[in-house]
């Protein structure tokens, strides 16, 4: 019986001893809040959090910590837990309304447009919400404006680098072609300087000969001549032969 007392009694103790510590943890996270030390209360309240009975929530307190020390992603995590667990549509509403701010300082303002939706559901007279989704729509449409610009900026450098690859290419093709034209210029040109060069030598042998020829002639000519003249000269000795042979025979000779 002592035995069973006993251990009532260290389990009271435990437990009140249990809820002091939640309790003082909760005090001490508020405190830190209110002076502004957002990263310590954030730790106080989660501590207080991870003591506290299971029917306790501090889910409000600890997102409210955590997006005042800029971390928005446990914000989010802790908002929605909220709203989760919220008694009735208006506080709902209040915790998504937060959940959207979160995603908002996350830049990831398709989601927050969601969450303002989800806090309109709930109360559709809350203008807050109903602007903040309105800002939300605006920046969606800022950013898909603002990717397609950076996709089209970088599709015109891409084209403009294919363009000049080909003009590279092209000129690079001219290059060789008028190398290549060149070339046949040069090899063309080579057999007609060797046409020229030999067209002069054989125009030199034609003079050459020619001259020969000429030579040949003049003294052919000469031959004729002299042929001619020889027999001119027989014949006119003959002539005198003849007359003095007469002479002889008609005893005339005196």
């Amino acid at each position: 019986m002592k035995n069973i007392i006993l251990l009532a009694i260290v389990l009271f103790v435990t437990g009140f001893v249990g809820a002091q510590s939640w309790k003082d943890s909760l005090r001490l996270g508020k405190k830190y809040y209110q002076e502004g030390n957002y990263k310590q209360a954030y730790q106080s309240l989660l501590e207080a959090q991870k003591l506290a009975p299971s029917e306790i929530d501090l889910s409000q307190d600890i997102g409210n910590a955590a997006y005042r020390s800029q971390d928005y992603e446990m914000a989010e995590k802790a908002f929605r837990a909220a709203a989760s667990n919220g008694e009735d549509e208006i506080s709902q509403a209040k915790h998504w309304h937060n959940v959207g701010n979160s995603q908002m300082q996350k830049k990831n303002y398709k989601a927050a447009v969601d969450s303002y939706k989800n806090a309109l559901r709930k109360n559709p007279a809350d203008d807050k919400a109903r602007y903040n989704l309105a800002e939300a729509q605006r920046r969606v449409k800022q950013q898909e404006q603002k990717e397609q610009d950076q996709k089209d900026q970088n599709q015109d450098q891409k084209d403009s680098q294919d363009q000049s690859e080909n003009d590279d290419q092209n000129n690079s093709q001219n290059d060789d072609q008028s190398n290549q034209d060149q070339n046949q210029n040069n090899q063309s040109q080579d057999p007609q300087n060797q046409n020229s060069e030999s067209g002069g030598s054989e125009g030199d042998a034609s003079q050459e000969t020619e001259g020969k020829l000429t030579d040949r002639k003049t003294d052919r000519m000469l031959e004729d001549l002299l042929k001619k003249e020889m027999e001119t000269k027989r014949k006119v000795r003959g002539i005198e032969s003849g007359k003095n042979q007469q002479q002889v025979k008609s005893g005339k000779r005196w």
